[in-house]
């Protein structure tokens, strides 16, 4: 990768989160993900939305709501949390 890409990593939580997932999930979610990192018409952060009583934000990718970390200046970022829409916006979400 250049100087200019975006990365993105897992916390443990996130790793946790995506381990309980089918195989297919699993792979829609980092193929999602690398999408956003490698997309020449957006900046990652471009496709986070407030989350509420939070400073991250939040990614959607389908029925899975990601709780994520952007770091600009790193051009980096941070999954901090994988969940079912349903479940998404729960107290244990740090």
């Amino acid at each position: 990768m250049s100087d200019g890409d975006w990365t993105w990593e897992l916390a443990s939580k996130a790793q946790d989160d995506l381990a309980a997932l089918d195989s297919h999930e699993q792979n829609r979610i980092l193929d999602k993900l690398d999408e956003i990192v490698d997309s020449p018409w957006r900046d990652p952060p471009e496709y986070g939305e407030p989350l509420q009583n939070s400073s991250r934000k939040k990614v959607r990718i389908g029925e899975f709501r990601l709780a994520v970390t952007f770091r600009r200046d790193e051009r980096y970022m941070m999954i901090a949390r994988i969940k079912r829409r349903d479940g998404a916006y729960t107290a244990d979400d740090d």
